[in-house]
C-alpha cells in the first residue's frame, strides 16, 4: 500500500501507466482532498481523471476521509508549513498516520515529508522501480519520462540528469 497525491496519479494516467501503482503497491490510498482535485479534472473532460476514477471504482485506489485527529494534524501542519497545499498536507498526514510510504512530486511537500521522516517516491521513482521489477523496459521508460514536459510535468534538469544516470545503471 502507498498513499498518493494527485500529480503522480494524473501523469501516470496520462502516460497510460496508472496500473503500475497497482502492480507495485497493490492498493493506493488518497485523501478526499486529492480525489476532489482529480474530479475537477474529470468535470473539465480530462481523460486522465476518468482513468483514475475507474481505478477508484475498481477498488484499488481508495479515497479516504481524514478523521478528527488527522484533521487537527492537517491544520497544525498547514500552520507550520504554510507553503504546501491542503491536498499535500492531507496526503502527508494520511501517510504518517498509516505508517506507509508516500507518492508525490511537489518539492515543498517532499521537504516536509523528509522533515517528518516519511519515506517517499515520485513519478520518476515509480518508473525506476517498474524497470527494477521488470514491469517496463529501460528504453520505454526513457521515452515516457522524456515526454513528461510536453504533457505539462516540470522536471528540473539536474533531477532529469540524475534519473537518466540511475536508469542507465539498471542493466
Amino acid at each position: 500500500m502507498i498513499v498518493s497525491n494527485s500529480t503522480p496519479l494524473i501523469y501516470l494516467a496520462k502516460l497510460g501507466h496508472l496500473t503500475l501503482l497497482r502492480k507495485l503497491f497493490a492498493k493506493v490510498n488518497v485523501p478526499d482532498e486529492v480525489m476532489v482535485e482529480v474530479m475537477r479534472g474529470k468535470q473539465l473532460g480530462f481523460d486522465d481523471a476518468a482513468i483514475i476514477e475507474k481505478a477508484r471504482q475498481e477498488g484499488w485506489i481508495k479515497a479516504v476521509k481524514l478523521n478528527s485527529a488527522q484533521r487537527r494534524e492537517l491544520l497544525r501542519l498547514r500552520r507550520t508549513f504554510s507553503d504546501i497545499s491542503d491536498a499535500d498536507a492531507a496526503t502527508i498526514v494520511l501517510a504518517k498516520s498509516l505508517g506507509t510510504n508516500l507518492c508525490l512530486d511537489d518539492s515543498r511537500a517532499i521537504k516536509v515529508a523528509e522533515v517528518l521522516d516519511i519515506k517517499h517516491i515520485g513519478t520518476l521513482g515509480i518508473f525506476l522501480l517498474a524497470v527494477k521489477r521488470g514491469l517496463l523496459g529501460r528504453e520505454q521508460v526513457k521515452e515516457l519520462v522524456l515526454s513528461l514536459p510536453e504533457r505539462g510535468f516540470y522536471v528540473a534538469h539536474d533531477l532529469l540528469a540524475e534519473f537518466l544516470k540511475q536508469l542507465e545503471r539498471l542493466r
